[in-house]
């Protein structure tokens, strides 16, 4: 029992902790017994064999005592000397006998040090938790129980109280040379500790415990935590540390920084929601050790700490280590919270002057709010440490590293309070800018390869950066973005966003769209024409100053100058930024030379920042020149078709007709119609459609305007408005009624309806926009609005009137789009990086079970064991597999085999080690690919379920992993790799998916820190990666062989036959299938049979194997593809383009074209067709990639049988080619 007197010495004790424990014992002596116990255990070298036995000896004895059980006393153990390791967890074993047979096992740990205050830490982040089997929230009891040797190594403070916080009952049991003042700090009453110095008082102690333990058990002992009234926490911050690692600081010096380093990090509370550390390091180049958002516990933080290791070279170049961690730590993607306004802090500890200059990128910090402080020894030198940090009072020089704790609590005390850099610009008074506050600022940016990928990264940051600098919104700044190469896209207009977290989050995640030329010109007409408009969000007609943002990264290649007076006509002031040896270029596009800015380099743009922001903030717009040219004037240029969709129920009545008549006419008026040019087509509809005339029947606007005149309603009752959207997509949409789609011509329809569908609209308006309709929806009395917005192509596309008469007020507002809206660019999905859908997986744990892991088995079954309760498990949910490996692979259960949790984890507790002796992980990951995650292995890759494959590895393979993981990648597998102990890190960041999911510890006691860590990640819908599925139809496909028939290719055209079949053989063929088409070509192409050819496989493999070589001296490639496009790719040669089934072209070819390839290489990417490009003998990477839909579809091949060898390969991408439509409007040629 707890005296009054002990109670009351409690209370004033951890009231120096800032905490207070109160204590109150209740009646209910029948209460339940149950609590969630850890056993924390010191297994350093201080304790002797028999100490260490009797520790076991004693924790079995108890247990015997206690009713084991999910719902009555769970037990955890942790052992600890220099570094924590988990031993098992609350919800590791459900039965008394499996807990003693653990505690049978148990070895000890060794180690010299006894740092139990990171165990303390260790086990409030790891163990405590609901994860772990922790049933706090249940209000059941969390008892430690703690049996150590010595003093601790380390301070216990913060490790007290945040187990303490919790509420946490603590037990300590002092054996050996265990400190009695230590113990009763972290005891929760001086009581509750307990020194044994003669083993042979075993019984009496454990009696004594076993009596408080049953008091707390049964909740007749209560705690209860009162937080202090006052205080002080230390907010959130983002901190990195930048250690010189040259040889001549020398290996002591560098762990005395480590441990300065450590010093300062243990008093802060570290987490996602509290401070950030990150650390790097440097010599004559920077290495990061980790991000900010590496590890997210005390623990974690100072394990990675604790495990540094001086890196070594001879030059110290601190500048660059500088611009290293502006550009790969203040990042988001690092962790970095910067947009979240947490301060950012960077503490460079440096023993040498550097070598380069250091003033600019210090500079860029200063710029970006990042505050610098400079911890200089031995030979550092002073000035320079005054330049590099933000303020001299940041500035600490200690004559040699052993006086770093000198310093200690000046730079924790800055770190502590200070609260961040405001970076001011010079901004217009007051008066000013509050009269300026709207503004339209559109950024046009060169995304052509020139930029390269590190300068565009800069380019992002950039203009993020000037976004935060505004106040967003409908009614204050507005932001567009286009970004350009050969041609021109948007990526989101004035009017798409109207928060800043929205546009920046845009902007951050912006991705350098590429191409090999840059048209300058063209981009700044594209701007002019699609997002200066009021349709784009554009305010230019109420006053509001209109920004253009060029930002270039080589000379203008082609004609800017009029582009550039056509902007300042319509007054947009134009601001270009470029290289600083081009700045005449420059001004020729900006309204004024002053709006003309070069810099050296792109990673020095913060160095202009305030310039640019300076002007976008001050300058107040100019008078344009003479009026935007007129709706009529905009659309005579364009080719478009147009069909009109109109109710012709009874629920329009002819009392509306005139009306309707009237609103179409005048929409015609204004276009410029004709067979070359605008093409109208008109269909009616009730219950069912009918055409009154087709996109072909009329090339004039006379005839068109007559036929309207004449318009009578058909009649009905019944709307039907799914079916008659399903008609015009089958029947009106076609190059047989007049459609240019294939042409690229934009395709736009026009609804006009007065009453609710009676059928599905959903399917048919969807089938519309995936081939490329834009459809705009007008609404009148009875239409519902609901139903309106599901056909309309976009929301801001739907336009309603109470009645037909009052159509001329939105007439206006129709026109735009038909003016500014130039297509639906369809496109076909690529392997490239997606998202892990988080509701449903196909988890795949693929173990080394070779004897190099031996008795630490059970240490990789327990990290398994700790994720799966984490898995939402059921048949149409999360599936889990393992998979043990050495010198073959075996399935332990496979992912169809159990769908209930409590199942697979007791599965997984039976796991045994396979043995083997060599390890073939290679061979393993190919085996788990054909047979796992398969479709017969319970895969479901094919129902657009995400498969994450989960490798656990103790070394380096006997076996060539390259093709194997490629192979697992294609198919949509993303590889998380863990690494223990002595591995090829190089091969396990070849078989992980991105560097980001390689994990690697020290040793087997090292996986317990990894679990929370693994599971968030491949939790985290925003940063896992994985390739796209294929759709629901993903058994069809249209195949198009292009095969280079030339002379060239001579007697390697039968391993091209034989390729060709391989390629056949592999797929469905039929017509409701895959189908496959064959063209040859030299100077001129042959068409060998179309895809409407042959119906089976037997079929299309004797046409293949009949092919004779056509011969000719030169290539035509570009010739050839013009014949692909306009005589096989068409519906009427069997190509089901306009059912959005994927179109594929395989070209092979032996050098490069004669003539102009560039064109038709865009032709096809606007329809969507992929092609790959196959090099054989004299075609390499450069001849390949500008035809290839993306570089990585380039296959350069040294000989004919290296066909063969990328076959696999090719079929594997080939088979996940999805269809996708991307609403953004396009260029036309």
């Amino acid at each position: 029992m707890v005296t009054p007197v002990k109670m009351h010495q409690s209370v004033l004790l951890l009231a120096v902790l800032g905490l207070v424990l109160s204590y109150s014992v209740t009646e209910t002596k029948e209460a339940q017994e149950s609590a969630d116990l850890v056993f924390l255990i010191d297994g350093s070298r201080n304790l002797g064999s028999d100490e260490f036995q009797f520790m076991r000896s004693f924790i079995a004895n108890f247990i015997e005592d206690l009713n084991i059980g999910p719902d009555a006393i769970q037990v955890g153990m942790v052992q600890y000397s220099k570094t924590p390791s988990t031993v098992f967890y609350l919800n590791t074993y459900t039965t008394k006998t499996e807990v003693l047979k653990a505690i049978k096992n148990l070895r000890q740990k060794g180690g010299n040090e006894v740092n139990t205050g990171m165990a303390l830490q260790f086990l409030v982040d790891n163990h405590f938790i609901p994860s772990a089997g922790s049933r706090a929230d249940e209000e059941v009891p969390q008892v430690m129980v703690l049996l150590t040797s010595r003093q601790s190594s380390d301070d216990v403070r913060r490790g007290v109280f945040s187990i303490k916080k919790r509420g946490t009952f603590t037990f300590v049991l002092g054996i050996a040379d265990a400190d009695a003042a230590e113990a009763k700090l972290i005891a929760t009453d001086p009581s509750f500790s307990m020194l044994i110095p003669d083993l042979h008082q075993k019984a009496s102690t454990q009696q004594q415990l076993m009596s408080l333990f049953s008091l707390v058990a049964t909740k007749q002992l209560i705690i209860k935590v009162e937080e202090p009234k006052v205080e002080v926490q230390i907010p959130k911050r983002d901190i990195v540390f930048l250690i010189d690692g040259s040889s001549s600081l020398g290996h002591a010096n560098f762990l005395k920084i480590c441990k300065f380093i450590s010093s300062i990090t243990e008093n802060f509370v570290i987490g996602p929601d509290s401070v950030q550390v990150a650390v790097a390091q440097y010599s004559d180049a920077a290495t990061t050790e980790f991000h900010l958002n590496t590890h997210t516990t005390q623990s974690a933080l100072q394990t990675a700490l604790k495990n540094l290791r001086l890196r070594g070279g001879w030059t110290l170049n601190t500048g660059a280590a500088l611009d290293h961690i502006y550009r790969s730590h203040f990042a988001t993607a690092a962790g970095s919270r910067k947009e979240d306004g947490v301060p950012q802090f960077v503490v460079l500890i440096t023993g040498t002057k550097s070598n380069d200059d250091v003033k600019q990128p210090a500079d860029i910090l200063k710029r970006s709010a990042i505050m610098a402080f400079a911890v200089g020894g031995r030979n550092a030198d002073l000035a320079e440490l005054n330049e590099i940090a933000i303020d001299p009072s940041l500035v600490f020089n200690v004559a040699e590293f052993d006086s770093l704790p000198d310093i200690h609590q000046q730079v924790l005390t800055q770190l502590s309070t200070l609260a961040g850099v405001t970076v001011v610009y010079e901004q217009p008074t007051a008066p000013v800018k509050k009269e300026m506050d709207k503004r339209d600022i559109v950024f046009l940016i060169d995304g052509s390869y020139h930029t390269g990928r590190r300068n565009f990264a800069d380019v992002r940051d950039f203009i993020a950066t000037i976004i935060t600098a505004f106040d967003i919104g409908s009614d204050q700044v507005q932001v567009g973005l286009a970004q350009y190469s050969d041609a021109a896209n948007s990526e989101f207009f004035l009017n798409t966003y109207s928060s800043k977290n929205e546009l920046v989050s845009h902007v951050r995640a912006l991705r350098q769209r590429g191409g090999r030329t840059r048209k300058t010109g063209e981009a700044l007409n594209y701007v002019l024409k699609y997002l200066f408009t009021k349709y784009s969000g554009s305010r230019h007609e109420e006053g509001v100053p209109q920004f253009l943002v060029l930002i270039t990264s080589g000379k203008l290649t082609d004609d800017v100058r009029q582009p550039s007076d056509a902007l300042l006509q319509a007054g947009v002031i134009t601001l270009v930024i470029g290289a600083d040896n081009m700045i005449k270029q420059l001004q020729e596009v900006s309204s004024d030379p002053s709006l003309a800015f070069g810099v050296k380099e792109f990673r020095f743009l913060p160095e202009i920042q305030h310039k640019v922001l300076l002007s976008l903030s001050t300058l107040t717009g100019m008078r344009k020149a003479s009026e935007l040219p007129t709706v009529q004037t905009i659309k005579e240029a364009d080719k478009k078709d147009i069909v009109f969709l109109i109710d012709g129920s009874f629920h329009v009545g002819d009392t509306n007709l005139p009306a309707i008549r009237d609103f179409i006419s005048r929409i015609i008026e204004t276009l410029d119609i004709g067979s070359d040019r605008v093409r109208v087509g008109l269909v009616q509809y009730s219950d069912i459609a009918e055409p009154l005339f087709l996109l072909s029947t009329y090339s004039s606007k006379d005839e068109i305007l007559s036929e309207i005149n004449r318009l009578t309603l058909r009649g009905g009752t019944v709307l039907n408005t799914g079916a008659a959207l399903d008609y015009v997509h089958r029947y009106i949409f076609t190059k047989y009624s007049g459609s240019r789609k294939q042409e690229g011509v934009p395709q736009f329809l026009i609804l006009l309806t007065g009453g609710r569908s009676r059928d599905d609209i959903k399917r048919p308006a969807d089938a519309l926009l995936r081939s490329g309709v834009m459809t705009i929806v007008v609404g009148a009395e009875n239409a519902i609005e609901q139903q309106l917005q599901q056909i309309a192509l976009d929301r801001s596309l739907v336009y309603t009137v109470d009645e037909f008469p009052s159509l001329p007020k939105i007439q206006q507002d129709v026109l735009l789009p038909l003016s500014t809206l130039a297509g639906v660019k369809m496109i076909s999905e690529l392997p490239t990086m997606k998202t892990i859908k988080g509701n449903k997986r196909d988890v795949v744990f693929l173990v080394d079970g070779s004897y190099n892991v031996g008795t630490f088995f059970y240490l990789i079954r327990d990290l398994i064991i700790n994720l799966i309760p984490n898995f939402n498990i059921a048949k149409d949910k999360d599936q889990i597999s393992v998979v043990q490996y050495s010198d073959d692979a075996r399935i332990e259960f496979p992912l169809n085999a159990y769908t209930n949790k409590e199942l697979i984890l007791a599965k997984t507790r039976e796991l045994r080690l396979k043995g083997g002796r060599r390890l073939k992980t290679g061979s393993a990951l190919d085996f788990v690919r054909r047979n796992v995650f398969s479709r017969s292995g319970g895969g479901r890759h094919h129902l657009g379920i995400s498969q994450i494959l989960v490798l656990i590895t103790s070394g380096k393979s006997l076996d060539d992993v390259k093709q194997p993981t490629e192979e697992l990648k294609q198919a949509g597998v993303v590889p998380f790799v863990i690494g223990i102990g002595n591995v090829d890190r190089q091969e396990l960041h070849q078989i992980a998916y991105s560097p980001s999911l390689v994990f690697q510890v020290d040793d087997y006691w090292g996986l317990s820190d990894l679990d929370l860590h693994l599971l968030s990640i491949s939790k985290n819908v925003e940063s896992v990666p994985i390739p796209p599925i294929t759709s629901p139809d993903g058994d069809k496909r249209d195949i198009v062989f292009l095969l280079d028939g030339s002379a060239k290719i001579g007697k390697g055209f039968p391993n091209v036959r034989k390729f060709m079949m391989k390629m056949v053989d592999n797929f469905d063929a039929g017509a409701e299938k895959v189908q496959f088409a064959a063209v040859q070509f030299s100077e001129s192409p042959r068409t060998e049979f179309y895809l409407n050819t042959h119906t089976t496989k037997k079929q299309v493999l004797a046409a293949i194997k009949k092919l004779k070589l056509k011969r000719g001296k030169k290539i035509n490639i570009g010739r050839a593809l013009d014949h692909v496009i306009e005589n096989v790719f068409i519906s009427s040669a069997g190509s089901r383009m306009d059912n959005a089934v994927p179109q594929i072209l395989l070209l092979l070819t032996s050098g490069e074209s004669h003539d102009d390839i560039s064109q038709q290489a865009k032709k096809l990417r606007k329809l969507g067709i992929v092609l790959f490009a196959i090099g054989l003998r004299d075609a390499d990477q450069s001849v390949l990639e500008p035809m290839a839909y993306t570089d990585s579809l380039a296959f350069p091949v040294k000989n004919f049988q290296g066909l063969l060898n990328i076959q696999d390969r090719l079929q594997q991408i080939v088979k996940t080619v999805a269809v996708q439509i991307v609403e953004t409007p396009v260029k036309d040629n």
